[in-house]
């Protein structure tokens, strides 16, 4: 009725929004007497008042009439009933109705309301917008300047723009000035939640701040934004593989290989080329990027978890297992005719129960394609002939891994049922820990087992040996290293010396190095009773546990092949002049690697641009979940300053996964360049990957942010007998390297007892 400015306005002040006084004028109401009552509430008031526009139409999800309208801000009260004409007769200027031609509105339809607001003389000021207008969801923008805040719309001002995240709860700045403090930005995202839940929309808010005190001036919708079909991106579980940034060669090699895997999983479900072929723009986005960061597209996730028969049981269980933080997901069905949804059961059972068998079958396969590789590589064959071996690689794999993540599901579920049969049974997290860690021989713990064996045995063997021995131990484990599923990530197979330099640090404490050695060694006699039924749950956890390792072991040397492929190309395009140097190659996508062997030109420039993007990117808090409205995009500004939450507990909780107890310095590793010097130190991280396992083995324990019960956390930790507690929410904001700190491994409690 007097348009959303003033609606809003009145909701908010009424919810306790601290909205300064205000009164509407309404259009109807400009006759005989309306300056009286204006005066009388300036006069009440004094001060300065501001004169905004309130226009029944503006704002609308078809037009929003900005800056069509007159606003007169610092107007004293004697000069308020003037400005409120002027106001009035801004609706009948030249601009107001060539837009209402333009969007075909009778000028009849306009009605003209006038809110008077109490002007904040305020120290800064400036507009939230609850949702990134460039179509980022869950970050607010806040844009602000000293003083009133006029400059920040027409851009006059030096004004300092904040993002945040809602989810993470992390943000960072760009600007000359960091104008707002930690709680100053709380407050503000305060009253953007509450804004959003009484007004329903997604909010253009200004506001001021005046003594420490923020005060809402004004709220409309942000009329840009639709976001009915939003797409999320999230990296649970994900990040376990891609921690940090990932280069473009790296990306778009992730693409191809979860799109085959997905694809070939729901065609081993559905059996129905028809009904595939529906899917196929699921099957080709089932991961994104953003700023050099992989990604789950989880609602694509879903879509295929869908075909399975009792998807609504399996979700919560995979949810859980991947340690996903946030299970809210579109729960209607995938579409399917009654006769597919029937078949679906049949063949999920039968798949499902064949998981073992198929599992083995992989295996065979991949030694024999792994052979084969190791065969036919050579570093100086041409581009064709590498990207020949690629092709051959690519094809006699991805055909067959897809059973992987029916391996997923199968290890997932039958471990669930053994925890959920445990806990009916009244065992605590200790004991199922324990009784998991005691059915599973893990195949990941063969390259550690190795290393530290061939690291005490060291002065056992003769030069000639040793070098035999290190040889032989790159062959087999050559590709198993920190963040090893990124093709730029150096392994002992790509650099050798690493091998020398792992011993070297293994031999420093001999002492320490016979207690691993013999720990890794020594059988556990310790006997755990189970009844039949856990015998039979336990005895098939067991054996997806078991191949969920060793395919993730296998997966290693898989990126091992593509690394040595696309390593090699580097140097021949690096000889030819195409980039400068030869790990130039990571910042090429695939595609534009592999056409640089028909279409030889410089990529030098595009590579440039690419690493100062990724310098940028760099700086970027490191969020879980992206919701955009659309298609993800990558940000770009001049320059960033990121903040990270700063918590002050002394007593964190998460969720235990290997018992025992630990104490003593804590080392917060974020990347590679962190890892160091970890004996005897309690590792706090994000989240680990498979080649950790290097890490945990000198550590007294391990705690992140991220994981689950059966991320590879939990399960290197268990096995190596370390203390291990995930899931810990707000961890490396509250632990920083140094803190002296206790853990329990078997309630998963953890204590800050001295702080650095």
């Amino acid at each position: 009725m007097y348009g959303s400015k003033a609606e809003n306005l009145a909701l908010l002040k009424g919810s306790g929004i601290n909205v300064p006084g205000f009164m509407v004028v309404p259009s109807e109401d400009i006759k005989p007497g309306w300056e009286d009552k204006v005066n009388s509430f300036c006069e009440k008031r004094g001060g300065l008042f501001a004169v905004r526009s309130s226009c029944n139409l503006e704002d609308g999800a078809g037009q929003s009439f900005a800056g069509q309208f007159d606003t007169y801000l610092n107007v004293k009260a004697d000069e308020v009933t003037g400005k409120v004409l002027k106001c009035m007769e801004s609706v009948d200027s030249e601009s107001v109705r060539n837009y209402l031609e333009e969007k075909k509105i009778s000028p009849d339809d306009l009605k003209m309301n006038v809110v008077i607001q109490e002007m904040v003389d305020a120290d800064k000021a400036g507009v939230l917008f609850t949702a990134n207008p460039q179509g980022l969801l869950n970050e607010s923008v806040i844009v602000i300047s000293r003083g009133l805040g006029e400059g920040v719309a027409n851009g006059s001002a030096d004004s300092t723009s904040y993002y945040y995240n809602r989810t993470d709860k992390l943000y960072y700045y760009e600007g000359k000035e960091d104008l707002l403090s930690n709680d100053e930005i709380e407050i503000l995202i305060d009253i953007a939640s509450k804004a959003e839940e009484l007004l329903g929309e997604r909010l253009d808010i200004e506001f001021a701040f005046r003594d420490g005190k923020a005060y809402v001036l004004q709220a409309r919708p942000i009329t840009t934004l639709k976001g009915t079909s939003p797409l999320i991106l999230d990296n649970s579980n994900i990040v376990e593989s891609y921690p940090g940034l990932s280069l473009p060669l790296t990306i778009s090699f992730v693409d191809i290989v979860y799109s085959g895997v997905f694809r070939g999983v729901s065609a081993r479900v559905l059996k129905n080329d028809k009904e595939l072929s529906k899917h196929e723009d699921v099957f080709r986005n089932m991961v994104g990027h953003a700023n050099g960061r992989v990604y789950y597209k989880i609602s694509n996730w879903y879509t295929v978890l869908k075909f399975l028969p009792f998807n609504k049981k399996i979700i919560p269980v995979w949810q859980e297992m991947l340690g996903v933080k946030n299970k809210s997901y579109d729960e209607k069905s995938v579409e399917l005719t009654a006769g597919t949804r029937f078949m679906t059961y049949l063949n999920s059972f039968y798949e499902i129960t064949s998981v073992p068998r198929h599992m083995k079958k992989l295996e065979k396969t991949f030694a024999s394609v792994n052979e084969y590789f190791h065969s036919q590589f050579r570093k100086d064959s041409t581009p064709e002939e590498l990207i020949g071996l690629y092709n051959e690689i690519r094809e006699k794999l991805l055909s067959v891994w897809d059973v992987t993540l029916l391996n997923d599901t199968y290890s997932f579920v039958y471990t669930g049922l053994v925890k959920h049969r445990l806990k009916k049974k009244s065992r605590d997290d200790a004991y199922i820990n324990r009784y998991i860690s005691g059915i599973t021989n893990i195949e990941s713990m063969k390259p550690i087992k190795a290393l530290v064996e061939l690291a005490y045995r060291y002065d056992e063997y003769s030069p000639e040996e040793l070098d035999e021995k290190k040889k032989e131990y790159i062959r087999v484990y050559g590709d198993r290293n920190l963040e090893e599923l990124k093709l730029e990530s150096r392994t002992f197979r790509s650099h050798p010396q690493l091998l020398d330099e792992k011993i070297e640090e293994y031999r420093k404490d001999l002492k320490s190095l016979e207690e691993v050695y013999r720990n890794l060694n020594s059988e556990d006699k310790s006997v755990i009773r189970e009844d039949p039924i856990t015998r039979f749950l336990g005895k098939r956890c067991a054996a997806g546990i078991a191949g969920r390792e060793r395919s993730r072991l296998n997966r290693s040397r898989i990126y091992g092949m593509v690394r040595s492929i696309f390593t090699a190309l580097g140097e021949h395009y690096a000889k030819s002049g195409l980039i400068e140097k030869p790990d130039d190659i990571f910042w090429l996508t695939v595609d534009e690697a592999f056409a640089l062997a028909k279409n030889p030109a410089s990529k030098a420039e595009e590579i440039r641009e690419r690493k100062e993007s990724y310098a940028l990117y760099e700086q970027l808090p490191p969020y879980s979940r992206l919701i955009f409205e659309e298609k993800e995009f990558d940000k770009k500004h001049g320059s960033v300053n990121a903040y990270r939450r700063k918590e002050d507990k002394d007593t964190l909780f998460g969720i235990p996964c290997s018992s025992g107890t630990a104490e003593g310095e804590a080392l917060v590793i974020k990347s590679i360049e962190d890892a160091k010097d970890v004996k005897d130190k309690i590792l706090v991280t994000v989240m680990t990957d498979p080649g950790w396992v290097f890490l945990l083995t000198p550590a007294k324990g391990v705690i992140s942010e991220k994981g689950s019960l059966l991320s590879h956390t939990a399960i290197i930790s268990r096995e190596l007998k370390k203390p291990s507690i995930v899931g810990v929410e707000k961890l490396t904001d509250t632990i920083k390297t140094g803190d002296i700190i206790r853990m329990d491994g078997g309630s998963g409690r953890i204590e800050i007892i001295g702080r650095k």
